[in-house]
C-alpha cells in the first residue's frame, strides 16, 4: 500500500511542479524521497482496513496548525432570500446543529431583511448573534437599521468580532445575493435596489482591519469566483471559497464542516475547504426539489497575483480573437443572483437570468476555445491550476471550470461602472482602458460555441493529463501540496490521505468515521491514530 501511494505521490509532485511553476527547491525534495521499488498492483487504496482492536500512539504529523480556537464571522444579509423563503434561518439552523461554541466562535450579524422567519431575529434593527452549543445567543441588540452595502458596516463588524472573540485563526463569510465583480454582493431590502457592496468597498473594509489575515474568506453568493474578486481578497486571506455558478437556494451546507472545525480547530485550511465544497455539492446533488447544478472552488490566494499577470499577458496577445466573438457564458441562473444587471428587481430560484447578463466568461473555456497554443497559453493554464486548490461540481455540471473574468461586450453603461470599481481597487490602468475595446467589439453579438470544450472537460484531475481526455487513469492521483503546512494531501474515495515527506509518515482521515489512521510500513496495515 505505502509503496503504491508513494509511487503515485511522485506523479502528483511532478504534476504540481510542471503545472504550478514551482521553484527548483521542490525538485530537491523529490530527490530526498529516494528510489522506490516497483509497487504491487494487487494492493488497493479504495478502502482503508484497520487491524482489529489495534490502537497505537505515535508522534503527530503536522496536519494543520497548533490553533486551539477559531472565530468565524458571518456577514449575513438575509434580504429577500429570507423574507420570501427563510433561507438564511435555514442556514442558521445548520450552524446551530453543528454544536460549535467551545473551540469555535461563530458570530453572525443579521441585517437587510424585512421578515426573519425564526429565532426571534428582529427586522427592526440589526443584531449580532453567537452560535453557542446548540443555541443562538443574542450578543448585541438595538444597532439600528445598518446598511449592509456600506463599507463601514462590514468594517465595524470585523472589528467587533476581532475585539470580542479573539482566536488563533479567523474566517469571514459573506451571505447574500451575488452579482459578479462589478456589482458585488448584498441586496439590502431597506435600501434602494441600486445599492450593493462592491469590491472596492469590501477592500476598504478589509484594509481597515488589515492586521487580521483570514484563513479563508468565503462568499455564500452567486457568481463571485472570478479573477477580480480573488485579486481584491489576496492581501487579506490565504484561501477563498467561491462559486462561479448561480447557487441554488440551498447555498452552503454548514453543519458538517463547522462540526469538524469544532473538533479540530487547527485543521489545515485546504482540508476544511474541501469539506465545505463537498458538503455544498452533495446537498445539491441529493435534493431534487431545492438543489441544482453547482460548482465551487477553493482558491490558493498566494497564486492569484501571478494569475492576473498571466491572464493580462494572454489577453493582450489574443486581443483580436477575444474581440471577434462574445465569450460570455449563456448559463442559466438557479438561485441567489441579481435578476438583471441594473438592479431593477431581485428574483428567486425561478430566475431566467444568464451569466451573459453579468458579462461572465470562464477563463479556461476561453483559453481552450480560442485555441492559440503558445507560451502565454501554457503559462495561463499552469497559473490557473496553481490557483485551483480544490474544485467540486455536481454530476451534471462540466462546463464551468472554477474561475471567470468579466469582459464588457457591447455595454457602455456596464463598462462605466466597471471603471469606477476597478480603479478604486487598484487594477492596472492599462488593463482597465484595454477593456473599453469590448464595448464596441465586432463580435459582441456572436457568441462563442463552447460545446467542443464542454464535451471534453471533466474536471481538473483529468485536465492535468491533457485536455480532450475524460478517460480515468487508475495510476493517476491528484496529490496537492499545502505550502502553509508543508504537507501533501490527496482526496480519494471519500478518504483524505496526508503525507509528511520530512518524517515519512502517511495518515488517512476517514470523513465518515471522523477518525485518523496511520500506515505502518512493517505491518503493511492501517491503525487508528489516537491523540
Amino acid at each position: 500500500m505505502k509503496k503504491r501511494l508513494l509511487s503515485l505521490l511522485l506523479v502528483g509532485i511532478l504534476s504540481v511542479s510542471m503545472l504550478s511553476g514551482c521553484d527548483e527547491v521542490w525538485i530537491d525534495e523529490i530527490d530526498e524521497i529516494g528510489e522506490i521499488d516497483d509497487f504491487d498492483n494487487t494492493d488497493d487504496a479504495e478502502n482503508v482496513e484497520v487491524a482489529e482492536n489495534e490502537t497505537v500512539e505515535i508522534e503527530p504529523v503536522e496536519i494543520g496548525s497548533d490553533a486551539q480556537s477559531a472565530t468565524v464571522l458571518i456577514y449575513m444579509n438575509g434580504s429577500d432570500l429570507e423574507t420570501k423563503a427563510g433561507e438564511a434561518t435555514a442556514d442558521l439552523s445548520e450552524m446551530i446543529e453543528s454544536g460549535v461554541g467551545e473551540n469555535v466562535n461563530v458570530i453572525v450579524q443579521t441585517m437587510g431583511t424585512r421578515k426573519w422567519h425564526d429565532y426571534d431575529i428582529s427586522s427592526k434593527t440589526s443584531q449580532i448573534y453567537k452560535v453557542n452549543r446548540g443555541e443562538l445567543e443574542l450578543v448585541k441588540d438595538n444597532m439600528g437599521q445598518l446598511d449592509c452595502t456600506k463599507s463601514e458596516t462590514l468594517s465595524d463588524f470585523i472589528d467587533f468580532g476581532r475585539n470580542n472573540y479573539p482566536a488563533d485563526r479567523y474566517m469571514l463569510i459573506f451571505w447574500d445575493h451575488g452579482g459578479g465583480p462589478v456589482y458585488g454582493i448584498g441586496y439590502d431590502e431597506w435600501q434602494p435596489d441600486t445599492e450593493s457592496l462592491t469590491l472596492d468597498e469590501i477592500q476598504e473594509a478589509l484594509q481597515r482591519n488589515s492586521d487580521i489575515k483570514f484563513d479563508f474568506i468565503g462568499m455564500d453568493c452567486c457568481i463571485m469566483a472570478n479573477l477580480e474578486t480573488c485579486y481584491v481578497l489576496a492581501p487579506f486571506c490565504k484561501y477563498a471559497v467561491l462559486s462561479e455558478d448561480f447557487e441554488s437556494g440551498l447555498g452552503w451546507s454548514y453543519k458538517e464542516w463547522m462540526k469538524m472545525l469544532e473538533k479540530y480547530p487547527g485543521i489545515s485550511t485546504p482540508l476544511l475547504g474541501k469539506k465545505i465544497i463537498d458538503g455544498m455539492i452533495n446537498a445539491n446533488e441529493n435534493d431534487d426539489d431545492a438543489g441544482g447544478s453547482s460548482t465551487m472552488i477553493l482558491v490558493n490566494e498566494r497564486a492569484v497575483p501571478d494569475l492576473v499577470k498571466k491572464w493580462t499577458e494572454y489577453a493582450y496577445k489574443n486581443e483580436d480573437k477575444l474581440l471577434g466573438l462574445n465569450y460570455s457564458k449563456l448559463h442559466m441562473a438557479r438561485g441567489r443572483a441579481f435578476t438583471n444587471p441594473f438592479f431593477d428587481s431581485w428574483d428567486d430560484d425561478e430566475s431566467s437570468v444568464t451569466m451573459d447578463n453579468y458579462y461572465v466568461s470562464d477563463v479556461l473555456s476561453i483559453v481552450e476555445s480560442v485555441g492559440q497554443e503558445d507560451e502565454s497559453t501554457d503559462n495561463l493554464r499552469s497559473s490557473l491550476k496553481a490557483c485551483a486548490a480544490y474544485f467540486g461540481h455536481t454530476s451534471d455540471k462540466n462546463e464551468l471550470t472554477g474561475l471567470a473574468v468579466s469582459l464588457p461586450y457591447g455595454d457602455k453603461s456596464f463598462y462605466d461602472q466597471l471603471v469606477n470599481v476597478y480603479s478604486k481597487c487598484g487594477f492596472d490602468k492599462k488593463y482597465i482602458e484595454w477593456l473599453e475595446g469590448f464595448v464596441s467589439a465586432k463580435g459582441a453579438d456572436d457568441y462563442c460555441d463552447y460545446s467542443g470544450f464542454e464535451d471534453s472537460w471533466c474536471g481538473w484531475q483529468t485536465y492535468e493529463q491533457g485536455w480532450g481526455s475524460c478517460e480515468s487513469d487508475e495510476d493517476f492521483e491528484d496529490w496537492e501540496y499545502d505550502y502553509e503546512e508543508k504537507l501533501w494531501y490527496l482526496y480519494e474515495d471519500g478518504n483524505i490521505f496526508l503525507y509528511d515527506d520530512e518524517s515519512d509518515v502517511l495518515l488517512c482521515y476517514d470523513e465518515y468515521e471522523e477518525a485518523f489512521y496511520y500506515y505502518d510500513d512493517e505491518d503493511e496495515d492501517w491503525y487508528l491514530y489516537e491523540e
